[in-house]
């Protein structure tokens, strides 16, 4: 999990979220209820959103990458 905490805040601190890739307030919902099912309480939230920023970096990276290769799919 420090892993990807690192990876987040790293990825962030040189590019800003676009707010139109945020997370809906019944995706939050979803997913801490989910979590709160499964595993302790504590930190779920923070877990969740954590999970979502690393997707978001990712999936940005993936994209900036594909652009750069011009966009042809393999």
């Amino acid at each position: 999990m420090d892993k990807i905490k690192k990876y987040v805040e790293r990825f962030f601190s040189s590019t800003k979220k676009k707010s139109g890739y945020g997370m809906s307030f019944s995706e939050m919902e979803h997913g801490v209820e989910e979590v709160l099912r499964t595993s302790d309480a504590n930190g779920a939230f923070k877990v969740i959103t954590t999970f979502f920023n690393f997707g978001y970096a990712k999936g940005y990276r993936a994209a900036m990458a594909e652009m750069k290769k011009g966009g042809a799919a393999e």
